[in-house]
């Protein structure tokens, strides 16, 4: 079968298709599921660099979220059956034409999602409701600030944000990629590369600062964002694109606020019963229109270098899927 296999770390760019042997037949617990979309994210490319905190063993399968239909099932699957439509999650395997997995991993989708939309369920889509509504507890009515807003992470946590009745404020470095945080529900939009950025925020709520902080940015905008946060803020902690940050301490006592790491791929590892509650509010958003789940950026699996280039140096918006 065709696969991106990694046979040494480097640039994600440049990465190639090979054949690779099919995965055999699923084994006691597992399911070999046929994948029509593979969501890309920062943390495949850091895998792929080697600059992850861990490192696969070589050569490996990149691709950790995905969407597909179930081909076979092993001993023991009963929740799963050959032709179920699935999101599944995995450290890596994913961008291949078919990839065995737990069957723990996968959870069942209606057969009207689409599941191209889909693929990108268990990355940047999760993540943003389970740290916005499970790690943050934000509250219909609170002010969200979102930090790195046009891409595929920022997209999503203004929509998630908004469908529980947040009022967004989101912060890129452009007039196109402002339009398009507005275009997915933003109320607000702030430049940040701007030097009066958080002047802009301060108006925006009255001068009192924002309830919670989303960031997926980190470095030098972190502390300025921490310094918006009103008393019982929430600073969310969700990647380092422009470098881990350093914020002074004495910070979140003179605040009164709290910093949280929002590490859902590490929560779902040590707990998959968190799973089916945020896949399912997905599921049922999408249904209701309540948010858009569609990839702004579709690639074939040999452009899946372009797609990584696009992504790290942030040339995207909104989400970006790779179909096999």
């Amino acid at each position: 079968m065709r696969a991106i296999q990694i046979h040494e770390f480097g640039d994600p760019a440049a990465i190639e298709v090979h054949q690779v042997d099919a995965p055999g037949p699923p084994g006691k617990g597992q399911v070999r599921i046929d994948v029509a979309g593979i969501g890309v994210g920062y943390f495949d490319g850091l895998l792929i660099r080697g600059d992850y905190q861990i490192r696969p063993e070589l050569p490996f399968i990149p691709g950790s979220s995905l969407a597909g239909t179930v081909e076979s099932v092993g001993e023991g699957v009963e929740h799963l059956k050959p032709g179920m439509p699935v999101a599944a999650f995995a450290l890596n395997g994913a961008m291949a034409e078919q990839m065995l997995l737990p069957a723990a991993s996968c959870a069942p989708l209606p057969p009207d999602v689409d599941l191209e939309s889909a693929a990108n369920f268990f990355i940047s889509w999760a993540t943003s409701l389970y740290g916005l509504r499970e790690i943050g507890a934000v509250q219909p009515g609170e002010t969200v600030l979102v930090l790195g807003a046009s891409g595929s992470t920022g997209t999503t946590a203004i929509e998630c944000a908004k469908a529980l009745g947040a009022r967004v404020i989101a912060a890129a470095s452009t007039e196109a990629k402002r339009e398009h945080c507005r275009a997915h529900g933003a109320a607000v939009t702030v430049d940040y590369t701007a030097g009066d950025w958080r002047d802009q925020v301060k108006a925006a709520t009255d001068g009192n600062g924002v309830d919670a902080v989303y960031d997926p940015v980190g470095g030098a905008l972190a502390e300025p964002a921490l310094r918006l946060l009103v008393p019982g803020g929430r600073y969310l902690v969700v990647g380092f694109v422009t470098g881990i940050a350093k914020i002074p301490l004495n910070l979140p006592l003179l605040k009164r606020c709290s910093v949280h790491g929002v590490n859902w791929g590490g929560t779902v590892m040590a707990d998959p019963s968190v799973v089916p509650p945020v896949i399912g509010t997905l599921v049922e958003w999408t249904a209701a229109g309540e948010i858009d789940p569609a990839p702004a950026q579709v690639y074939a699996l040999e452009q899946a270098g372009e797609a990584f280039d696009a992504l790290f140096f942030r040339r995207s918006v909104g989400g970006i899927v790779i179909i096999p």
